[in-house]
């Protein structure tokens, strides 16, 4: 008989000694960064705000859902239901209304994008919730996954090493009208068989939920692979490709023109950074080609952020590293600028002068797997605290002692991996002010007023042991060291 009570399997004392600190760190900072606790853990999670709205953070989550939550007021606005695996990934796919045939929709549609364990690509219609369509994207997890507007495409990243491109030209033209509005409530069911191990779509799964009946939309045309990594790919990311500036203009003085093309960094848990470039040829034909390929880390790159000549990146080798690069220039290799050592492998990162330029603020926010967040402020690094520009030696990983150079707080609260980091703003008293989102595989959302995250805690909290509470888990012990790994090697 198998369990999936992971109380009830063998279990060796450290791993009853890390229960028991977890149980404990858990129910002393149970009111710490005002948390929001979810019904599973939360391995992507996409912060959304329209204007001054109130914030939405799209968590994608172990327990086979993707969960829209309110973080003014935490809760629960929408389940998305259907996956038969941990959800890895999602981003979103805009529709503009028309009045044309090609894009019959009279309002604004948002089509969400999921990737899972169950090795697919899933769509759904945001304004209704209705499951649109599922594609069998890989033969091993899907792990990452990236829309790119401007060419109509989803790129998506695997456990099977591939990245693969698929075609979005379509859903302009779904007539999203005719979908009603939902209304149905939700209905668990449960189901006394497991499903197949061949996937099927079409066959009920036990996801804890009914799986819905996909519509009319008929799985993602495949357009072509991107091979080259050899380890499974972990993150994703773009930029638009500019033009050249002429010779001796500087890059502020020249209009950031577009060619059309489009970059797609990729990474890996083998900490490899590739450089590809997309581009449609003069008879509309989507072509792709690799540009570029460097390791700047030893092993697996668990965040990437691309934005303004900036590649920022987190790794298990702890370390974060700073990485500048030409925009115009996809096959110029990124150069490694600043490596910021940690004690302990960085699961996510958060620069705030690209996150929320309006703050003007010079400070970086890091996750990491010792349950911490760190800030640092960048100005306060000098060249003696960069191990790029004072070491002769290639960085070999080892977890940085003592002080951290440029560190101006760490913030305690979590009791498990910091996944993710994230920005958004709320109204108080009248007026908008910043605040810090941070996911963590301990099951919560917590959210943290800027600045107050720089000042120290009042008092200092006193850590006791307690037994581990007992769980539902729907994933089986191997199913749960996998989860452990999955932001890092397979």
């Amino acid at each position: 008989m198998q369990t999936t009570d992971s109380n009830n399997l063998f279990q060796s004392d450290a791993q009853h000694a890390k229960a028991s600190y977890r149980a404990a760190k858990v129910a002393l900072h149970a009111e710490t960064g005002d948390p929001i606790n979810l019904a599973s853990k939360p391995l992507r999670v996409v912060i959304r705000q329209k204007g001054n709205k109130e914030a939405e953070a799209w968590c994608a989550e172990s327990g086979f859902v993707v969960r829209r939550v309110g973080l003014e007021s935490g809760k629960t606005k929408q389940i998305y239901r259907g996956h038969w695996g941990p959800v890895t990934s999602l981003d979103f796919f805009s529709i503009s209304p028309s009045n044309t045939t090609k894009t019959p929709s009279k309002v604004p549609r948002q089509v969400l994008v999921t990737g899972s364990w169950d090795k697919s690509v899933r769509l759904w219609d945001v304004q209704t919730k209705t499951h649109l369509s599922t594609t069998l994207a890989h033969t091993d997890f899907v792990k990452a996954l990236i829309v790119i507007p401007s060419l109509q495409v989803l790129i998506t990243g695997s456990s099977d090493k591939d990245i693969r491109v698929w075609d979005l030209s379509n859903l302009p033209s779904y007539n999203f009208d005719s979908l009603a509005t939902d209304t149905t409530p939700e209905v668990v069911e449960a189901y006394p068989n497991p499903p197949s191990t061949e996937f099927n779509p079409n066959v009920p799964i036990p996801t804890g939920a009914a799986p819905p009946t996909p519509k009319s939309l008929a799985p993602l045309p495949f357009i072509f692979s991107l091979k080259g990594h050899t380890r499974p790919i972990e993150r994703l990311a773009y930029y638009q490709v500019q033009e050249k500036g002429e010779e001796g203009q500087e890059d502020n003085d020249r209009a950031r023109a577009t060619t059309g093309a489009v970059a797609v960094v990729s990474a890996d848990s083998l900490g490899a950074l590739k450089t590809w470039e997309l581009w449609r040829g003069k008879d509309g034909e989507l072509r792709g080609e690799l540009r570029s390929d460097i390791r700047p880390h030893e092993i697996g790159i668990y965040d990437l952020l691309v934005g303004d000549g900036e590649i920022w990146t987190a790794s298990a080798d702890n370390s974060i590293l700073l990485s500048t690069f030409d925009p115009s220039s996809p096959a110029t290799p990124p150069t490694p600028t600043l490596r910021i050592p940690h004690p302990a492998g960085v699961k996510s990162l958060l620069p705030l002068a690209l996150s929320m330029p309006s703050l003007n603020s010079t400070h970086l926010l890091t996750g990491s797997t010792d349950e911490s967040i760190r800030i640092f402020n960048l100005s306060d690094l000098d060249d003696s605290a960069n191990t790029i520009s004072t070491s002769t030696v290639p960085w070999v990983g080892l977890p940085a002692a003592g002080p951290l150079p440029g560190v101006v707080r760490e913030v305690d609260g979590h009791a498990h991996d910091v996944i993710e980091l994230g920005t958004f703003t709320k109204e108080v008293e009248g007026k908008r002010e910043a605040w810090i989102m941070s996911a963590s595989l301990d099951g919560t959302l917590r959210r943290w007023r800027w600045p107050d995250m720089l000042k120290a805690p009042k008092e200092r909290m006193v850590l006791i042991p307690v037994e581990e509470p007992v769980k539902e888990n729907l994933l089986t012990e191997e199913e749960e060291r996998e989860l452990e790994e999955l932001m890092g090697e397979d």
